[in-house]
């Protein structure tokens, strides 16, 4: 029982968190928790992986409504489906199972902590810099992959590392299990299957082929255990194990080409586009994303301190797969999806890492604390240690909440507060169902939430040019389109009012959750 009463407690407060953070929050808030809700429904309602919204053309689809999941994956929906089917469709419902399953992650970075420092007192801090994990904090209650992945790849690289420790075949076949889970959560959850030989041989660089092949055919068959019937869906109804959609984001010249119309994200295309342009991009990636994984995973002023900590940790297995996941994550989103890695895959994969970085902080911070008594004989090491480890405590906990309340109450910049987003929508939801046939298809630059809000199909804004607009609405029968402040550089003339364009003829207007005009025209061939 002693052993077991920290966990409990720390479970206990987590969840305590969890719902405290999960409560003010009334709507999913971004486009990707949106289209998870969206499925969990279709699924709920027994219309099974299919879309009422069309939100990218990158899989060209035929109308509506179309295969599902060609671009994210199934898992963070059938988490919730089953809980919809039984409680019935609404955004707290759906946050139940990421309450739950992000409550987990502080016990166990206490566990891990524990395992390689035998320190309690690092323990405990490492499992609140978890729960307290700056900028992920609002997100970890929220329907998304987030929480799945953080849980289930974190969780394959313990076992990768457990494996190589003690060469067990149940532990590969664990971690291979993991890495299908990761996988079902995100696409480039398939990365975490390179880990497991890459880790095996920087740890044991004597093991021979024949171990190498062993731990990589133990994990890659149960991973394909996990993923085969994932795999047979899609062959079957998409006609790939493995859908075009999202390789063909490797080839974007700039991020809003994701929603393009025009299926020409081709090598050629990308090529003509110029070294100069290609490798201006990729470098500006590796910053961003450097800077990605400063702020948001070891949170700031604990980054440096993590650094020392996992280089006096750097000879525990524990450590390497993490490492190697890191590096590994960070060289293919900068390098090959260079524009998508920076506007949100590398903040949402490296939700993974959040649990190791934390781990590494309290050594780290006795590090320091002794570097500095070593010059300052007046300070007593042990005392310091512990009112500094203590004191980053309370500052992660500051800033957490600081970093939460500001998406909650204040947004950013241009974004409206989280329960504001997208506010207009069911204004006109009202006036759709007093103008409009119910079968109407609506171009917005949500379509999830759209559909969500209003139950009403929606396909995307082009964001190629406006005869793209015209071309996709006559394919796919919209009549209407909702032009907000944050819309296509196509049609920011109209936005604001220096133009007409003939056949877009406006007939309302809006206001969003910053009192910003939203305006609705009419489609006409």
């Amino acid at each position: 029982m002693k052993q077991t009463r920290p966990y409990i407690v720390l479970f206990l407060i987590a969840l305590a968190f969890r719902v405290a953070t999960a409560l003010p929050l009334e709507q999913a808030g971004y486009m990707d928790a949106s289209y998870t809700l969206h499925i969990a429904e279709q699924l709920a309602r027994g219309r099974g992986f299919a879309e009422e919204i069309i939100w990218n053309y990158l899989d060209q689809p035929a109308g509506l409504p179309h295969p599902s999941n060609a671009y994210w994956m199934p898992l963070p929906a059938l988490l919730i489906a089953p809980l919809f089917m039984l409680f019935g469709v609404s955004y707290r419902i759906a946050q139940i199972p990421f309450m739950l399953l992000s409550s987990l992650l502080p016990l166990f970075a206490f566990y891990l902590s524990r395992k390689i420092f035998s320190r309690d007192d690092y323990a405990w801090s490492a499992a609140l810099f978890t729960l307290f994990s700056g900028f992920y904090t609002i997100y970890w209650v929220s329907p998304d992959n987030f929480t799945v992945y953080a849980v289930t790849a974190s969780a394959c690289l313990f076992f990768i590392a457990r494996g190589i420790e003690q060469m067990n075949a149940r532990d590969w076949v664990i971690a291979g299990i993991l890495a299908g889970l990761s996988h079902l959560a995100r696409a480039d959850g398939v990365l975490l299957l390179a880990i497991a030989p890459l880790a095996l041989v920087l740890h044991k660089p004597t093991r021979t082929i024949r171990s190498v092949l062993l731990f990589t055919v133990y994990c890659s068959l149960a991973y394909l255990l996990v993923m085969f019937p994932w795999f047979a869906r899609n062959l079957t109804v998409l006609g790939a194990p493995l859908p075009s959609a999202g390789a063909k984001t490797v080839w974007l010249t700039n991020y809003d080409e994701l929603f393009r119309y025009a299926d020409d994200l081709m090598p050629a295309r990308y090529v003509a586009w110029g070294l100069g342009n290609i490798l201006g991009s990729k470098v500006n990636a590796a910053l961003q994303n450097f800077f990605i994984f400063l702020f948001s995973s070891p949170i700031l002023f604990l980054a440096p301190l993590m650094v020392i900590g996992g280089w006096r940790a750097r000879h525990r297995v524990e450590v390497i797969p993490f490492a190697l996941h890191t590096l590994v994550l960070f060289l293919v989103m900068t390098f090959v999806f260079t524009f998508p890695s920076w506007r949100g895959t590398v903040f949402h994969s490296g939700a993974a890492l959040v649990p190791f970085f934390a781990v590494l902080a309290p050594p780290g911070i006795d590090a320091a604390v002794q570097w500095i008594t070593r010059r300052r004989r007046a300070w007593n090491a042990t005392q310091a240690a512990l009112v500094f480890r203590w004191g980053f405590v309370a500052i992660a906990a500051l800033f957490s909440v600081y970093l939460y309340a500001g998406a909650l109450v204040g947004g950013t910049g241009n974004i409206p507060a989280w329960n504001q987003r997208d506010a207009e929508y069911a204004s006109i939801g009202r006036w759709l169902d007093q103008h409009a046939r119910a079968d109407d298809v609506v171009m917005v630059v949500d379509p999830p939430n759209f559909f969500n809000v209003t139950h009403r199909r929606a396909i995307v804004t082009p964001t190629d040019n406006v005869d793209a607009i015209f071309v996709a609405a006559k394919r796919y029968g919209a009549r209407y389109l909702v032009l907000q402040f944050d819309h296509p550089s196509s049609l920011r003339d109209l936005y604001r009012g220096k133009t007409t364009i003939p056949g877009l003829s406006p007939i309302a207007e809006f206001r969003d959750g910053m009192s910003r005009t939203t305006k609705l025209f009419e489609i006409i061939p």
